[in-house]
């Protein structure tokens, strides 16, 4: 059996969202190469190869996100849980920089930069590893480039 992908219901709806845009252009670009084919003096032409070569890359983006998806597994973090898991809603504060962060640990598959809310932390990045399984309280020492960032867990929510 294909491992199972533990993600957020959120994540779960963004990629959703991503496989019918993708489907779409996959079909816009079906279109397109029929249309180029039925022209007889492009079929040598460079638009209908640069077609063919995203219509490629479009299948292989549908066949991975459909594949990411019938594997997937919907977690979530339960109200009130007191240990940082999948799902959950961190704050954390780095004190040696005076600042404080909100971060949602997610599975590497569904992170997406410009969703709304708290930024999104991969379970198998440096901050999420070491958040993961974690209570409010305690200290966390990151490993980041160059540097080692500690952060203070101030308090674990569900989004």
């Amino acid at each position: 059996m294909a491992e199972q992908i533990p993600m957020t219901a959120d994540g779960y709806q963004r990629l959703e969202e991503s496989l019918a845009r993708e489907r779409d252009r996959r079909e816009a670009a079906i279109e397109q190469i029929a249309a180029l084919r039925d022209e007889e003096s492009n079929l040598e032409d460079r638009n209908l190869e640069l077609a063919q070569i995203d219509l490629q890359t479009m299948e292989a983006r549908v066949l991975e996100l459909e594949d990411v998806l019938a594997r997937a597994v919907i977690v979530e973090a339960p109200e009130g849980e007191e240990r940082v898991q999948l799902g959950s809603v961190v704050m954390l504060a780095d004190e040696e920089h005076g600042r404080e962060l909100r971060v949602q640990l997610v599975s590497a598959v569904e992170i997406d930069a410009t969703a709304d809310g708290p930024t999104q932390v991969s379970d198998d990045s440096p901050v999420g590893q070491a958040i993961k399984g974690r209570q409010a309280g305690d200290s966390v020492d990151v490993e980041l480039a160059d540097r080692t960032t500690r952060y203070v867990i101030r308090s674990i929510g569900a989004r």
